[in-house]
């Protein structure tokens, strides 16, 4: 059974949920050697540590995001305005990944029109 459950993390301090996830990471990367060597009894120990990494750091995120916070802080997270204005910037940034990918089909339409006229050249 998972020792750690988002009741317990939720009541750690963001410090402890961070070095609790070096932690891990370390920890994986000695069951994965230990694997790897054939020492290892429980191999199903690397998914649950990576598990364990996962929710710590789902936790985390709410917390810094301001949607849930850790037992202990009166004030997390960013404020509601805050939150508002990085919306608002990350909707402009969407629109200028979008525009290029038009424009790049754009340049390839002379491309084509040559490969189409190359075709009907050698018939």
């Amino acid at each position: 059974m998972r020792e750690l459950k988002a009741e317990k993390i939720r009541e750690m301090t963001e410090d402890e949920i961070v070095t609790r996830v070096r932690e891990l990471h370390e920890e994986i990367f000695n069951l994965r050697f230990r694997n790897a060597m054939r020492q290892l009894q429980n191999p199903l120990l690397i998914r649950e540590r990576k598990r364990d990494i996962a929710r710590l750091t789902t936790i985390l995120g709410d917390h810094r995001s301001g949607r849930r916070k850790l037992a202990g802080h009166a004030e997390t997270g960013l404020p509601a305005a805050a939150r508002k204005e990085r919306a608002v910037r990350k909707e402009p940034e969407a629109r200028k990944t979008a525009e290029p990918k038009r424009e790049s089909a754009a340049k390839n339409e002379p491309k084509e029109a040559k490969k189409r006229a190359t075709k009907e050249s050698k018939k």
